[in-house]
C-alpha cells in the first residue's frame, strides 16, 4: 500500500508523531468533520497505530463497527495491543484491494495514506466501492511541497526535504485528488484544511516528532551524508534555542459522498 516499509524503529518514530499534541488536535478536527453517529459502520484505510480508529469506535458505540486496515504488521500489532473494544477490529489489507464486500460501510476514512499509494486510481476505485450508496467518505493528504520550514541554510533544508520526498508515492497528491475521486464515481462535497504551525519544537509538536521521522528515513536511505543530517538537526536545535523556529504544514481534507 505504501512506498515505505515500517520496521519496528520506523513504527516507533511514526507512533511518536501520532501521539504528539499537534496530530492529536488533527484527530479531533477529523472527528468533527466526520460527525459520526451511533451505530454507523466505518472503515479506516491505512489505520496505522490505530489512534483514530479507536476514537471513531468511541463515536459509533458498540452498536456500530470500525475496521482498521493497514499493510504494516508492525503497526497492526501496536493497534491490536491497545484495543479493548469488540466492535473495533484490525486486519491486514492493501488499499488497492480491500478485503471487504461492496457497499459495506456507511463511512470510509483515509488519513495521510493516499499519497503513499502508487496506484491512486486503484485506491480511489476501492475507496468508492466499499461505501454504501448514500454513504460518505473523507480523504486527508499533505502537499509536501507546501511545507515551510525555516533554516538559515535553505539549500541544505531543500536537500533534506528532497531526500525525504521518496517516502511517499505522490508528495503533491492534494492538487489532483478531487478529480480522481470524482472519476471513481464519488461526489466531492467539500474541502478544508487543518494547519499545523509551530514556533517552537516543544514536546509533542509536529515539527519535533516529524524531524526525527524525517532524519531517520533519510539516514536509512543513505541518500545524504550522515554529517549533513547531523548539521541539519543541530541547526534546528540552535534555532529553537534562540526562539527562531518556524514550521508550517497544511493537511488537505476532501469530503465525498456516494450517489444513492
Amino acid at each position: 500500500m505504501a512506498s515505505m516499509d515500517y520496521d519496528e524503529a520506523a513504527a516507533e518514530r511514526l507512533e511518536a508523531v501520532y501521539r504528539g499534541s499537534d496530530v492529536a488536535a488533527q484527530r479531533r478536527f477529523t472527528l468533527d468533520q466526520l460527525a459520526l453517529r451511533q451505530g454507523q459502520r466505518v472503515i479506516d484505510i491505512g489505520s496505522g497505530p490505530g489512534f483514530l480508529s479507536a476514537e471513531m469506535a468511541e463515536a459509533v458505540g458498540m452498536e456500530g463497527a470500525v475496521l482498521g486496515l493497514d499493510i504494516s504488521e508492525a503497526l497492526l500489532a501496536r493497534a491490536r495491543a491497545r484495543n479493548t473494544r469488540p466492535w473495533l477490529s484490525y486486519e491486514r489489507g492493501d488499499a488497492t484491494a480491500l478485503p471487504v464486500p461492496d457497499a459495506s460501510f456507511d463511512v470510509a476514512v483515509s488519513v495521510q495514506v493516499a499519497e503513499y499509494v502508487a496506484d491512486i486510481e486503484g485506491f480511489c476505485a476501492e475507496f468508492a466501492r466499499v461505501i454504501r450508496p448514500g454513504g460518505r467518505g473523507l480523504v486527508v493528504a499533505t502537499d509536501w511541497d507546501a511545507v515551510a520550514w525555516h533554516s538559515e541554510n535553505p539549500a541544505r533544508m531543500a536537500r533534506m526535504l528532497k531526500a525525504f520526498e521518496p517516502h511517499c508515492a505522490d508528495p503533491r497528491l492534494p492538487r489532483t485528488l478531487a478529480p480522481r475521486l470524482r472519476a471513481a464515481g464519488l461526489t466531492v462535497t467539500g474541502t478544508t484544511g487543518f494547519p499545523i504551525i509551530n514556533l517552537a519544537a516543544s514536546a509533542g509538536s509536529y515539527s519535533l516528532t516529524a524531524r526525527a521521522f524525517l532524519a531517520g528515513y533519510v539516514r536509512g536511505q543513505g541518500t545524504m551524508d550522515a554529517a549533513e543530517i547531523d548539521a541539519w538537526e543541530a541547526e534546528l536545535d540552535g534555532l529553537d534555542a534562540r526562539g527562531a523556529s518556524f514550521f508550517s504544514s497544511t493537511r488537505v481534507f476532501v469530503a465525498v459522498s456516494k450517489p444513492a
